[in-house]
């Protein structure tokens, strides 16, 4: 009887969690797209980013600032922390109505990419979905600052980084004129060869 008790009361007690967990609220965030001036990038090249924020959330947004922390923010060799991110105030702060019947776009200054930096499929420090710290350890992430104060929505982003690649046809190309250039120096080689052993026939004969 007190093992069916227990039982009872750890599956209400489960019952319990799960109903909270679904009923939680969940933090409404607006859709931001971002965009570079290039489709592709090379180490030591500069662009800019231009991002655009559409209110989706249902309620009116009031865009303050925006932080950009650039995939290559992150530790150097060194272990200190190489400075990627920059906040741009939105002064004064833009309202949008509600439900993306306007956006707003900004188009940041130009970035430069550190000659060091090839691009990496994976994301050093993660953008987190919200956050009450502004200045943190992240990178390739963009921090909105909206109606509150206090926390920032997170956006992950990337810059396109051009990968190096050779030509196929060009090198098939070579790989097809390699004999037929042997062959020519060959036959001149012979040529060559012959005449100067008629010489030193003819030479001969005379002495």
């Amino acid at each position: 009887m007190k093992k069916k008790i227990q039982r009872s009361v750890l599956a209400i007690s489960i019952m319990a969690l799960v109903l909270a967990a679904v009923s939680l609220p969940v933090h409404a965030q607006p859709t931001v797209n971002t965009r570079t001036d290039k489709s592709a990038y090379a180490p030591g090249d500069s662009g800019t980013l231009t991002i655009s924020i559409i209110n989706t959330i249902g309620s009116p947004l009031l865009i303050r600032n925006i932080t950009i922390y650039y995939p290559w923010a992150g530790y150097d060799t060194n272990g200190k922390w190489f400075t990627a991110n920059y906040t741009y105030p939105v002064s004064p702060p833009v309202a949008l109505a509600i439900k993306g019947t306007n956006n707003y776009s900004y188009t940041t200054p130009s970035f430069n990419i550190p000659s060091w930096w090839g691009g990496s499929s994976t994301q050093q420090f993660p953008c987190p979905r919200s956050t009450s710290t502004k200045f943190g350890l992240y990178s390739a992430c963009i921090l909105l600052g909206s109606n509150s104060t206090r926390s920032y929505d997170g956006f992950h982003f990337g810059v396109p980084m051009a990968q190096a690649f050779y030509n196929p046809s060009t090198l098939s190309a070579i790989q097809e004129w390699v004999p037929v250039a042997t062959l020519i120096v060959l036959v001149i080689a012979t040529a060559i060869l012959a005449m100067v052993m008629l010489r030193l026939g003819n030479l001969s004969k005379k002495s």
